[in-house]
């Protein structure tokens, strides 16, 4: 399972192409861990150079739904409007 973001505008970053606006999010199942708050694996986007962990769900779509949260939450912080959905793999 993946989630896509699509930004409302064009962003530039570390990344070949130019700016864009769609980024693809999955998870790295061979990235787990567990510290003091619980479980986690790392969330990572290859089209976005960037990957970050987030609390371990029972379902893909929960662990997806904690990384959306996470990155509204960033986009909102940076005044960019965002929207998400889930896709299969």
């Amino acid at each position: 399972m993946r989630l896509i973001q699509r930004l409302e505008k064009p962003i530039n970053g570390y990344w070949d192409g130019g700016a864009k606006s769609t980024f693809e999010w999955s998870i790295e199942k061979y990235h787990k861990g567990e510290d003091a708050k619980g479980k986690f694996v790392r969330v990572g986007s290859w089209s976005a150079n960037h990957y970050f962990n987030v609390a371990l769900g029972k379902t893909d779509k929960q662990t997806l739904a904690n990384a959306r949260r996470r990155l509204s939450a960033s986009a909102r912080k940076h005044g960019m409007a965002c929207t998400f959905e889930y896709a299969n793999a």
